[in-house]
């Protein structure tokens, strides 16, 4: 598939969860996760994140929500992008590069988000303008991402389940089509959350089981962790693979 940095993903909380999250999305990071859980959110807040990766990747995000008032929805804005700056050019086999360029990818997304279309079912989608440059080639697409979010009337037990990435080819490929649904419960006052969510990959064919968990020791300090399996499957060179870890503070 094409933009392949729609599969990496972003958000210190979600990530160490094991990707975990789609029925947990209750901050900005829902823009990424599952946009139907938009509605849920009744404060505005933003969220920022950053990740290293190989070969000199750097991606990020940045997201921001705001409820607009009793029964208007829940409107956010997103920034997603990878960037990769100073690959060698070369017109033939030698040892010295003729030059430099560099391969920039991003993703624009504008979110909505409602409750109260039905008794604990909330709705949300987004809409995105996807854009890759490397070096001469350029390269762009439109999708839309779909989700939902459900309090059961088991106490404490909510579903979640998005479509994304459904749009135009960029270029000649398709976007990575992907399917994404799970549970999370809480327990011991809220404490504790354990979520497990459903990855399938349909245009890669490719199926993760993730979960995760969440501790808050108090009420300024959480733990998570989380482990998403089938990535042994991607010859990743790694027994951790997989796995995620972090704690979090609340200011």
């Amino acid at each position: 598939t094409g933009a392949q940095f729609l599969k990496v993903g972003v958000g210190a909380r979600p990530l160490a969860m094991g990707g975990a999250f789609s029925a947990l999305a209750d901050d900005a990071n829902a823009i990424n996760w599952n946009p139907g859980a938009l509605g849920t959110i009744q404060k505005q807040n933003a969220t920022l994140s950053y990740n290293s990766l190989f070969q000199d990747q750097n991606q990020g995000f940045m997201g921001y929500v705001r409820p607009m008032g009793e029964n208007k929805g829940t409107f956010g804005v997103g920034l997603n992008y990878l960037t990769v700056s100073k690959i060698e050019k070369r017109a033939g086999d030698t040892e010295t590069a003729d030059g430099t360029f560099s391969n920039q990818n991003f993703a624009m997304i504008l979110s909505y988000g409602k409750s109260g279309l039905a008794e604990g079912l909330s709705l949300g989608g987004n809409l995105k303008y996807i854009r890759e440059v490397l070096d001469a080639y350029k390269g762009n697409a439109v999708a839309i991402d779909f989700g939902a979010l459900y309090n059961t009337r088991v106490e404490n037990l909510t579903l979640g389940g998005s479509l994304q990435n459904l749009g135009t080819k960029i270029g000649p490929d398709p976007l990575p089509l992907t399917a994404k649904g799970g549970a999370a419960y809480k327990m011991l006052d809220k404490k504790l959350v354990l979520a497990s969510d459903i990855d399938w990959m349909m245009i890669d064919r490719r199926l993760y089981w993730d979960l995760g968990s969440e501790f808050w020791l108090n009420r300024a300090l959480a733990m998570r962790a989380g482990y998403q399996f089938g990535r042994g499957a991607d010859s990743l060179g790694s027994n951790l693979v997989g796995f995620g870890f972090g704690l979090g503070v609340w200011v």
